[in-house]
């Protein structure tokens, strides 16, 4: 980092790839991605007393995420182009921020250039792939990467113009907007509030997501022949061939949905072997439109796609298809239809009943009726007659499950008037808090909206919240760990953006379903889109990813997109130290471990580092922690044996979420795989 107050020359360095093309190019290569004239910039709001040379916590979503038409800022504000901020929305940034403006630079002529900044903040810049101390840089002709970074902590440090000259730039000029591009997001997630920055002492399962597979699994890739699997739906028949809807996700283009189908069906033989040239694949169908949910009944196969529920039966020849439900429209990309769980019918000879999601659009166009909410199907029933709306309020709810006592839940994603990711319980009538536009008047609310639009009035709070960038980001599916495993009657979920699995405990206090959220396994090829436990214990984890948004795809370890991927995570039988669960007592919680640990820990509340907060939701996307503040265990009291500890804290509301995180080493001198838990608490419980 270099500080200045007047104009100097800035050392250039390797942040990220070259994107090169050949001499004349017209625009960039971008691999698929839509691009437009400007640069991306992203704004991270900073805590004013934040550590200079602290990097922020990786994962974070940005403040500000929008194109400007160039890297200029003017002395007096935050961002030069005032349109594009006041059309995202998006909040005021103070004094103490980290600002990226990313993109491709088009290089006129092939030369040596100069790259000059006049700025007083600490900055960086890179172009390509090349690094001079100097500034100057000899770059082939056409369209290469920049990327700028500037870290402002004092109010005089906003100034800040770049310029250039080389091969027909004899004067330092400003890049202008025909000669750069940025990505073309429609959707770009943000987040309000203070950004986290990485903490000495933080590691892996501490502060941070884990990076890698939980050791009480082994993970095999078993994509038949190596073939792409972006998933959407997973099942089993009863002979162990694995249902797999597969569909391309980069089709999905904002606003409209796809012309054209996009997924197919296929059966995978012997998908529990070591070697994925061992798994044969067999394609059962075609034309499908965003195959999202899979559920399999006495070898018939269920799938939820765009504008039906279909099934599939096969007949000893061929699968056939026939249409179970259908009736509702499409005409946003957001729409998608997923599911399945089922429950048995009131007798034996009844088949049951589907529960299937409905996402809202997130286009500028009206939601036809009834998205945004949850259906139950009756099977009994013919098509036409056999839908149940339950719920409203939903924003992309892309996974239901069911848990233990056989109630639905399903998960929603962080966004407007949901300021956290949710999982919430299907109850019939309810409304959860995503209202529909407003702008023009509503033509088909949300189920179960009230009236009075924005009113927090009538919205069922979240059975859990899954504060985004630290225990999610974009999650998709659960599903019940089975009977006889160690977190039986919990439910895994799978995050498609946060990359992993996370654990939840559910219970039911004076009838209100809450809990806490756990981490578990990260590690895997693609972000987890679906999740299957098969009859021996295994979990079969299906991932996808997108280009219609900024971040709608998980990026791996060498920090590239990933859109597809297929692996099977089989039991190792190594036991694992880690929290089991966290559960809510009249003044506190019970903290209980897999692993005995020494009452000396146990009971010292120095070993728990506990706050709060709750959330106020807008029309903005997410929404900042409020009311945030630290709380003190004033007692820790050991269970006999060491497995858990009741602890005693002052100061705990409903409606607020509770972070622990604590770091113990076990009896058998293990650490803890991950010491973070994150508590809902709708209601305290009685004395």
């Amino acid at each position: 980092m270099i500080q200045s107050t007047q104009l100097i020359l800035f050392c250039l360095s390797v942040l990220v790839a070259s994107w090169t093309c050949a001499d004349g190019a017209d625009e960039p290569d971008t691999g698929g991605l839509d691009i437009e004239p400007g640069l991306r910039l992203r704004v991270y709001s900073l805590s004013p007393d934040a550590a200079a040379d602290r990097p922020l916590l990786p994962g974070q979503s940005p403040n500000v995420d929008v194109t400007v038409r160039d890297t200029s800022v003017a002395d007096n504000a935050v961002f030069s182009d005032k349109q594009a901020i006041t059309e995202a929305k998006s909040e005021t940034i103070s004094n103490h921020y980290l600002a990226e403006w990313t993109g491709w630079l088009n290089i006129p002529k092939t030369g040596n250039y100069q790259f000059i900044l006049e700025t007083s903040a600490p900055t960086r810049l890179s172009v390509a792939q090349q690094v001079s101390k100097d500034g100057a840089l000899y770059l082939d002709a056409g369209w290469q990467s920049i990327r700028l970074s500037q870290r402002v902590m004092r109010a005089d440090d906003k100034a800040l113009t770049l310029k250039w000259s080389g091969p027909g730039l004899a004067t330092p000029t400003s890049i202008g907007r025909d000669q750069l591009r940025a990505p073309a997001f429609y959707f770009r997630p943000t987040q309000s509030g203070i950004k986290q920055l990485s903490i000495g002492g933080s590691r892996p399962g501490l502060g941070k997501k884990l990076s890698s597979v939980h050791p009480g699994y082994r993970v095999t890739n078993i994509r038949p022949g190596g073939m792409a699997m972006p998933v959407g739906g997973l099942g089993m028949l009863s002979d162990g061939r694995l249902v797999v809807a597969r569909f391309d996700a980069q089709t999905l283009k904002q606003p409209s949905p796809t012309e054209r189908p996009n997924g197919e069906l296929w059966l995978l033989s012997n998908p529990g072997a070591d070697d994925p040239n061992d798994v044969r694949g067999e394609q059962i169908a075609d034309g499908l439109f965003e195959p999202s949910g899979v559920r399999v009944r006495d070898d018939a196969i269920y799938v939820s796609q765009r504008s039906e529920l279909s099934k599939y039966t096969f007949d000893g020849t061929r699968w056939n298809k026939s249409v179970v439900a259908t009736g509702w429209r499409t005409n946003d990309f957001h729409q998608i239809s997923a599911g399945l769980p089922w429950v048995p019918g009131p007798s034996k000879d009844h088949p049951g009943f589907l529960f299937m999601s409905r996402g809202a659009g997130l286009g500028k166009g009206q939601n036809p009726p009834n998205h945004g909410s949850v259906w139950k199907i009756d099977l009994s029933q013919p098509v036409g007659n056999n839908i149940e709306v339950l719920t409203g309020g939903h924003r992309t709810p892309n996974g239901l499950g069911l848990n233990s006592a056989g109630e639905c839940f399903v998960v929603d994603n962080q966004g407007g008037w949901t300021p956290a990711n949710e999982i919430n319980h299907v109850q019939t009538g309810k409304f959860f808090g995503f209202y529909q536009r407003d702008h023009p008047p509503i033509a088909y609310p949300s189920p179960n909206q009230p009236e009075t639009y924005g009113t927090l009035r009538g919205v069922t709070p979240a059975a859990i919240q899954l504060p985004q960038d630290e225990i999610g980001n974009s999650p998709t599916e659960l599903t019940l760990f089975p009977d006889g495993h160690i977190f039986a009657g919990q439910m895994a979920v799978a995050d498609m953006r946060y990359g992993g699995l996370n654990r939840v405990f559910l219970e039911n206090v004076e009838g209100v379903w809450q809990g806490c959220a756990m981490r578990f396994t990260q590690g895997l090829e693609a972000g987890p889109n679906r999740i299957f436990f098969g009859p021996d214990g295994s979990l079969f984890v299906g991932g996808i990813g997108g280009r219609h948004a900024s971040t709608w795809y998980w990026i791996n370890d060498q920090d590239k997109p990933t859109y597809q991927g297929l692996e099977r995570l089989t039991p190792t039988g190594e036991h694992v130290f880690e929290i089991e669960s966290m559960s809510a007592t009249a003044d506190g919680f019970v903290l209980r471990f897999t692993e005995p640990i020494a009452n000396a820990i146990l009971e010292n509340p120095n070993t728990y580092r506990v706050q709060h907060w709750t959330y106020r939701p807008t029309r903005e996307y997410g929404g900042p922690k409020i009311n945030l503040a630290q709380l003190r265990v004033d007692d820790a009291i050991a269970a006999k044996g060491g497995m858990s500890v009741e602890l005693k804290i002052r100061g705990l509301k409903p409606g607020f979420v509770v972070h622990l995180q604590t770091d113990p080493v076990s009896r058998r001198g293990n650490a803890i795989w991950s010491g973070d838990v994150w508590y809902t608490l709708n209601q305290v419980p009685p004395s």
